[in-house]
C-alpha cells in the first residue's frame, strides 16, 4: 500500500504543477469547460465556463485524453496558449499552469488509508472463523486500495490515469458486493440469507457488473469508440455517482434499519444501531452529491475532502459491533504487533544494508559483475531462511517481552502432554479441572462432555461450590441449545453473558456456577464438550493472550476427549458414566468363574428406580436423564473401589459386589436406598422430584455355582427379589435385614 501512496503523492505533485484549475467535459468539436475555479491560473487568464477549447499549444483537441497528453508537457509557470471558442468568437488566451499542492488532503487520505489497514489487520488478528471478520478484512483492504489510487484531479500521464480509473471502478464494484454481504450478516445472518441463497451472489454480480460497465464506457470514450457501445448514453460517471452509489447507500440503510428496529435481542439491536449510525454520514454525503450532480449545483471543495474520514466511520462501527462484546484486548495485539513489526523491519534493514555495503565493496575489488551474483545469492538465502528466522525472532520476542505468555504456554504444553496419560475420561476431567484452576487462577472450572449418540452435553465434574446444587437442577444441555450453537459457531472462547443472552435457561445455570468464559471443545466442527471457566481471582479478567492460548489448548483437549470417547463409548455410557449392560454382564461372568474356582463369596443387587415412567411422562425425557445421572452418581459413591456398577436397562442398574456375603450386600443396598430417598432433584421451573429405589439382592451359593449358567441364575434370583420389593410397596430392599 505504501508504494501506491507514494505514487499518489508523486503524481499529485506533478499534476499540481500542470493544473490550471478547470474541469472538462467532452463536446462536439473540442473539449468544453464545465468548471473554472476562481483565483487559479485559468480564471486569471480569462477562461470561462462554457468555453470550447479547440487547441492547446497548437495541438487540436477532440477528447479529454488529448488535453491530458498536451498537459503532460506543461512546465509550471511557463505559459501555454489556449485557442478557445466563446460564442461566435475564437480567442487566444495564455495560461500559466501551476497551483499549490494540497498537502493537507494527501496527509488526510494517507492517514485514512493507514487506519483502514489497521482495521484490516485487527479484524484478521482475531483468528476467528467468523465470515463477518473476513468480509470486514477484505472490505477495508478494498477501500484502502481505492483511496490510495492516484485518481482524482490528475493532469497528464494518460496511461496511468486509465489504469487507475479501471482499478477504481472494479474495486468499487467489489466493495458494493462486500458491504451488502457484510450488513446482511450483522448482527447475525438473517433468515432470508438462508432461504434465498442466490441473493448474496446477486450483490456481487450487480456490483461487478456495474464496475465492468463503467470500465467499458470509460475506456471506449477514452479511445474514441464510445458511440459503438450499446450503453453509450450511460456515462461511467453517471453509472457510478447517480446509479450505483445511491442504490448502494439506500440498500445498506435498509438492511440495517430492520434489525436496528426489530431484532429480537437487545444486543443485536444495539449492534445494528451502531452500524447504522456509522453508515449515515456516508449515506448523507452520497445522496447530497447525487442531488447536487443531478441539479448541476457546484459542490464546495471542502465537501470532497469529507470522503476520507466519512468512509472510515462505517468499517470502524462494524469492527466495534463485531468485537466490542468479545473479550478482545486491543492493547496487547497492538503492542505485540508493533514490536514484531519494528524488530522484523530492523532485521531486514540491517540485512539489506550489509548486502548493499558488501556489494559496493565487492564491485570495487572484483568488478560490478561479481556483486550481481552476490546479491542474487544473498537474496536466495534470505528467501530460504526468512520463515525460520521469523519464527526464531518471534520466540525471542515472546521470551523477552512477554514472559508471562511464554510461561503460560509452557504450562499448557505440559498439561496437554500429561492429559492423555490419565487414561479414562473421568480421570482426565478431574486432572484438567485441577490444573486449569491453578494455571489461570480461576475460581472454578466446569467441564461438559457430549454423549456420542444423543450429543446431549453432560456436566461431568466441576470445582464450583454450587456444582452439586446445580446438578440437581440439571446441567444436561440439548445440542440445539441456542447458546451452545452460538459458542460452536464462534469457534473460540466466548463471554458467558453472550452465551446466556442466546439461551436464558443456560444463562441462569452459568450465572449459578459463576462462569465467566465458555470455551467450546470442537473436533471437526462438532461440539464434543465445553470448558466453563469461572472468573479469575482478584477480578482481573482474562487477557486476550490467555484466551488465545486457551483457544489453542481447547483444540488439543477436544482431540484427546474425542479419542477417549471413542475408546470408552464401547465400555461406558457417556450420560451416566457407568458400565454398559454387555460390559457389566461380562464382568459378572468373570467374577462368577473366579468365585467358583476359589470358593470366594459373590453378591449382586438389581436396582430399579421407582415410578420412572411417570417422571418422563410428567417432566419430559431431559428431566428423566437428569434423574438417572444423579442416581448413577449416588450409586457410584456408595460402592467400594473393587465393586462395579452398570446400567442394566432403562431405569435398572446392576451392582456387582465381589468378596461380599449376602448380609454385606444387603447393607450396601440399604445404604444406597437411604441416600437416594433423601435426594431431591430440581427440574424445569423449580419443580422438585422425590426419588426412591427398589433393590433385589442375591448371593452366589454352592447349589447355584454348580449350575450350567450360574451368572444367569444369580441374576434371576436378584430379579425375583426386586419384583417382590416392588410388589411390597417399593422403596425397600429384598430380602430385608441380615440373612443367616
Amino acid at each position: 500500500m505504501l508504494p501506491l501512496l507514494l505514487l499518489q503523492l508523486r503524481e499529485g505533485r506533478a499534476s499540481a504543477g500542470r493544473a490550471v484549475g478547470v474541469s472538462l467535459d467532452e463536446a462536439k468539436g473540442g473539449v468544453r469547460l464545465s468548471r473554472v475555479r476562481p483565483d487559479l491560473p485559468a480564471a486569471r487568464a480569462g477562461l470561462q465556463v462554457g468555453d470550447l477549447i479547440l487547441e492547446v499549444d497548437g495541438h487540436g483537441l477532440a477528447l479529454i485524453s488529448d488535453y491530458d497528453r498536451v498537459a503532460e508537457r506543461f512546465t509550471p509557470h511557463h505559459e501555454a496558449t489556449f485557442k478557445i471558442r466563446r460564442g461566435e468568437q475564437n480567442l487566444m488566451l495564455r495560461v500559466s499552469p501551476g497551483m499549490p499542492y494540497d498537502w493537507g488532503a494527501w496527509l488526510l487520505g494517507a492517514v485514512t488509508v493507514l487506519c483502514y489497514l489497521a482495521l484490516a489487520w485487527l479484524s484478521i488478528a482475531q483468528r476467528t472463523e467468523d465470515v463477518r471478520a473476513r468480509l470486514l478484512f477484505f472490505l477495508t483492504w478494498a477501500v484502502a486500495i481505492e483511496l490510495a489510487l492516484p485518481t482524482g484531479l490528475m493532469v497528464g500521464d494518460v496511461e496511468l490515469q486509465r489504469a487507475s480509473q479501471v482499478v477504481f471502478y472494479l474495486v468499487t464494484g467489489l466493495q458494493f458486493g462486500l458491504e451488502l454481504h457484510l450488513v446482511s450478516l450483522l448482527p447475525a445472518p438473517r433468515g432470508w440469507v438462508r432461504r434465498w441463497r442466490w441473493l448474496i451472489p446477486t450483490f456481487y454480480a450487480i456490483g461487478g457488473g456495474l464496475g465492468v460497465l463503467c470500465c467499458g464506457e470509460y475506456l471506449a470514450r477514452e479511445l474514441g469508440a464510445g458511440d459503438a457501445l450499446p450503453w453509450r448514453w450511460l456515462p461511467a460517471e453517471f453509472l457510478l455517482n447517480d446509479v450505483m452509489l445511491p442504490v448502494w447507500a439506500l440498500a445498506v440503510v435498509g438492511l440495517l434499519v430492520i434489525p436496528a428496529w426489530s431484532y429480537p435481542e437487545v444486543r443485536g439491536r444495539h449492534q445494528a444501531s451502531l452500524m447504522l449510525l456509522g453508515s449515515l454520514p456516508w449515506v448523507a454525503l452520497v445522496l447530497y452529491l447525487t442531488a447536487t450532480g443531478l441539479l448541476d449545483i457546484p459542490t464546495p471543495a471542502w465537501v470532497e475532502n469529507l470522503w476520507s474520514p466519512v468512509l472510515l466511520l462505517f468499517p470502524f462501527a462494524v469492527f466495534v459491533a463485531i468485537f466490542r462484546y468479545h473479550l478482545f484486548d486491543i492493547g496487547f495485539v497492538v503492542r505485540r504487533g508493533l514490536i514484531y513489526t519494528t524488530l522484523t523491519t530492523s532485521l531486514l534493514l540491517v540485512f539489506y544494508a550489509a548486502l548493499g555495503g558488501g556489494g559496493v565493496l565487492l564491485s570495487g575489488l572484483f568488478g560490478s559483475s561479481s556483486s550481481v551474483w552476490v546479491v542474487a545469492f544473498a537474496t536466495l538465502v534470505l528467501g530460504l531462511l526468512f520463515a525460520p528466522l521469523r519464527r526464531l525472532l518471534q520466540e525471542v520476542i515472546d521470551r523477552r517481552f512477554f514472559p508471562e505468555r511464554q510461561a503460560l504456554r509452557q504450562q499448557l504444553t505440559v498439561l496437554a502432554s500429561g492429559l492423555a496419560a490419565q487414561g479414562k475420561l473421568p480421570a482426565m476431567v478431574s486432572f484438567l479441572i485441577t490444573r486449569l484452576g491453578e494455571i489461570f487462577h480461576a475460581e472454578s472450572v466446569t467441564i461438559l462432555v457430549a454423549d456420542p449418540k444423543t450429543r446431549v452435553l453432560v456436566a461431568v465434574a466441576s470445582s464450583s461450590p454450587a456444582f452439586q446444587q446445580e446438578l440437581e437442577r440439571s446441567l444436561l444441555l440439548a445440542p440445539d441449545d441456542p447458546g451452545l450453537e452460538m459458542a460452536r459457531r464462534a469457534r473460540r472462547p466466548v463471554p458467558a453473558d453472550q452465551v446466556g443472552a442466546r439461551s436464558p435457561l443456560l444463562g441462569h445455570r452459568l450465572r449459578s456456577l459463576g462462569v465467566a468464559v465458555v470455551v467450546p471443545l470442537l473436533h471437526h466442527d462438532e461440539l464434543i464438550g465445553a470448558l466453563l471457566m469461572g472468573p479469575k481471582r482478584g477480578d482481573t479478567g482474562f487477557t486476550s493472550e490467555e484466551l488465545e492460548l486457551l483457544d489453542l489448548f481447547s483444540h488439543h483437549v477436544a482431540m484427546v476427549f474425542e479419542n477417549a470417547r471413542l475408546f470408552t463409548s464401547a465400555t461406558y455410557e457417556a450420560m451416566t458414566g457407568l458400565y454398559r449392560r454387555e460390559v457389566i454382564l461380562e464382568q459378572l461372568q468373570r467374577e462368577v468363574e473366579r468365585a467358583r474356582r476359589y470358593g470366594r463369596p459373590l453378591a449382586i443387587a438389581m436396582v430399579d428406580l421407582d415410578h420412572f415412567k411417570s417422571i418422563n411422562d410428567r417432566h419430559g425425557h431431559l428431566a428423566g436423564d437428569t434423574v438417572l445421572v444423579r442416581v448413577a452418581q449416588v450409586l457410584t459413591g456408595a460402592i467400594r473401589f473393587s465393586d462395579a456398577i452398570g446400567r442394566y436397562g432403562g431405569e435398572e442398574f446392576l451392582l456387582l459386589l465381589p468378596e461380599t456375603e449376602l448380609g454385606g450386600a444387603i447393607a450396601v443396598a440399604e445404604k444406597v436406598r437411604r441416600q437416594v430417598e433423601g435426594l431431591r432433584v430440581t427440574v424445569g421451573a423449580g419443580t422438585n422430584i422425590e426419588l426412591t429405589l427398589s433393590l433385589g439382592v442375591a448371593a452366589l451359593d454352592p447349589a447355584m455355582a454348580r449350575q450350567e449358567d450360574p451368572a444367569t441364575a444369580l441374576i434371576a434370583v436378584a430379579d425375583a427379589n426386586l419384583l417382590r420389593a416392588k410388589s411390597l410397596g417399593r422403596n425397600r430392599v429384598e430380602p430385608p435385614g441380615r440373612q443367616p
